[in-house]
């Protein structure tokens, strides 16, 4: 009798055991399904995601050529001017790593414009064309001054005028007049273009240009010094 109740305990208890060992596997089992279950949405949701960003059009930004030569009736007549006038180096301190960036603003499904070359340069050629058409006295070294400057912002937009769609371009710059090492005149330009978009951004930067020229030439405290 002792020993058929010893042999029924070792057999519940083996059989407890037994139970224990499936209930245990069942729930790993459980948790490793789970766990894989789990890995595949994400990667389900990985690929929807990278099927989505490479679904979106990339936008580049626009090439565009400047030829500016000023043209027309100069704000000023400068062939009395009484000293001679180098066009120095223009510089460009917007916190842009491209300098050929006329603007980041994603307008007329193109993110960005840029030129040909860069922009400080342009304006240089620019006010080089602007002041020959005034008949300025310029010289392509040495001389009694030079004129240096630096551009430091350039804004574009869409503006509605009138309502007429119209592309702006705002430049804004700092110029300095000097002799030798002096500086005999300083101030900040602000050269606004407009232009319908129909027309494009090479002719919105024109006549930004062209205000940025008629300010330049039309300060009296300018003109002042050097006529």
């Amino acid at each position: 009798m002792f020993t058929m109740s010893i042999m029924l305990k070792t057999r519940t208890d083996k059989a407890n055991l037994e139970i224990r060992l499936v209930t245990t596997t069942n729930i790993k089992s459980i948790n490793e399904e789970r766990l894989i279950s789990m890995k595949i949405r994400y990667m389900i949701s990985l690929c929807a995601a990278c099927i989505s960003l490479f679904s979106i059009p990339a936008l580049a930004a626009e090439d565009i050529v400047i030829n500016y030569e000023k043209t027309g009736n100069p704000r000023a007549d400068l062939s009395n001017m009484k000293v001679s006038l180098r066009i120095a180096e223009f510089t460009d301190s917007r916190a842009v790593a491209n300098p050929r960036l006329i603007s980041d603003a994603q307008l007329l499904g193109a993110d960005g414009f840029q030129a040909q070359k860069a922009i400080a340069e342009i304006i240089q050629d620019a006010m080089q064309s602007g002041f020959a058409n005034a008949n300025a006295n310029l010289v392509d070294a040495d001389g009694d001054m030079f004129l240096q400057g630096n551009l430091t912002a350039t804004e574009a937009k869409i503006i509605d005028r009138g309502g007429v769609e119209t592309l702006e371009l705002t430049l804004r710059a700092s110029v300095q007049l000097m002799s030798g090492s002096r500086t005999v005149w300083q101030t900040n330009l602000f050269g606004r273009g407009r232009a319908p978009t129909t027309e494009g951004m090479a002719v919105t930067v024109s006549a930004a240009l062209d205000r940025l020229i008629n300010e330049l030439i039309g300060d009296d405290y300018f003109l002042a010094e050097i006529r």
